[in-house]
C-alpha cells in the first residue's frame, strides 16, 4: 500500500513539473497572437468613409432646379391624372 501511494505522489509531481515546464517554454519562447477586432473594424470604417469622401469631391454638381414651365406642366398632368382616377371610381 505504501508503494502505491508513493508511486501516485511521484507521478503527480512529475506531471505537474512537466506541465509547468511546458507552460514556461510556451510563454517564454512563443509570440502571442492577439486579434485587434475593434481596431480592424475602425480601420475598415475609416477607409470606407475616406473612399466616400473622395468620391464626393469628384462628383459634378447637378442642377435640380425646375423651370416654371416644367412645374406648371407637371401640375397639369397631376391634375388630369387625379381627375381621371376620381372619375373612374
Amino acid at each position: 500500500m505504501n508503494q502505491i501511494l508513493q508511486t501516485i505522489i511521484i507521478s503527480i509531481i512529475i506531471v505537474y513539473l512537466l506541465d509547468s515546464l511546458i507552460n514556461y517554454f510556451r510563454d517564454s519562447y512563443t509570440t502571442k497572437k492577439t486579434k485587434d477586432v475593434v481596431g480592424f473594424h475602425i480601420k475598415k470604417y475609416q477607409s470606407i468613409m475616406d473612399h466616400m469622401y473622395e468620391e464626393s469631391l469628384y462628383k459634378i454638381p447637378v442642377n435640380n432646379s425646375i423651370s416654371d414651365q416644367e412645374l406648371s406642366n407637371m401640375n397639369e398632368e397631376l391634375e388630369s391624372l387625379l381627375r381621371t382616377e376620381l372619375d373612374n371610381e
